[in-house]
């Protein structure tokens, strides 16, 4: 369970662009009316009238948004800082579902994102101070969250090969394939290659200003 909650952390860079890039673009220029009355699709399709470029890489952020919250919305549900917020009880993010739950706030339906969010930075933050408590690590590097990107996220899904890198295969006659893992070796390059210098995350809240 725990390991699946790190696993998600891999999303958080492109949820936090994924509102960085709504925000910038829509900022001060749609109406919680307008909101109310669009769909995630359509907005898509109006993005990609104008850029089928930024349409693409929206569409994309979107599709990490919605596989984060498949994996994770259950515990979100549970512990998350905004547990009480109705739009929580949201299951799956689809192309009909209102393009509010994009636009982060503190409540109604983009109180989904933010909690989303929030849960995700504690995860990453959680894993890389209880390792610095560990090594006693004196350094404490932060970043805000509004510059967070892929480099300091803990890339958890990389750990298979890495583990294969590290894999010794030897062929016994009539035994088949035996393989051995150096251990230490992993340890060593997975802890210089996805945990030293991971900073904290400093959460934020980024907040949509409707017009």
């Amino acid at each position: 369970r725990e390991e699946n909650k790190l696993f998600v952390t891999r999303y958080l860079p492109d949820i936090v662009q994924l509102q960085r890039r709504v925000r910038d673009k829509f900022l001060h220029r749609l109406d919680r009316r307008e909101v109310s009355e669009t769909n995630i699709k359509s907005f898509l399709n109006k993005i990609k009238k104008e850029s089928k470029k930024d349409s693409e890489e929206l569409s994309r952020l979107v599709d990490s948004f919605s596989k984060a919250w498949s994996i994770i919305g259950e515990d979100v549900r549970k512990n998350g800082r905004l547990t009480t917020d109705t739009a929580l009880e949201l299951q799956e993010i689809t192309p009909a579902t209102p393009l509010a739950y994009l636009l982060s706030s503190t409540t109604g339906e983009g109180a989904l994102i933010t909690s989303l969010t929030d849960y995700l930075v504690v995860i990453h933050n959680s894993f890389v101070q209880a390792y610095r408590e560990r090594v006693e690590w004196s350094r404490s590097d932060k970043i805000p969250l509004s510059e967070l990107n892929t480099y300091h996220i803990i890339k958890y899904n990389e750990i298979q090969p890495l583990l294969l890198s590290h894999a010794h295969y030897s062929l016994a006659f009539g035994q088949g394939n035996h393989v051995t893992y150096d251990f230490e070796g992993v340890e060593q390059q997975f802890i210089e290659q996805f945990i030293q210098n991971k900073p904290l995350i400093l959460a934020e809240h980024l907040k949509f200003e409707y017009a």
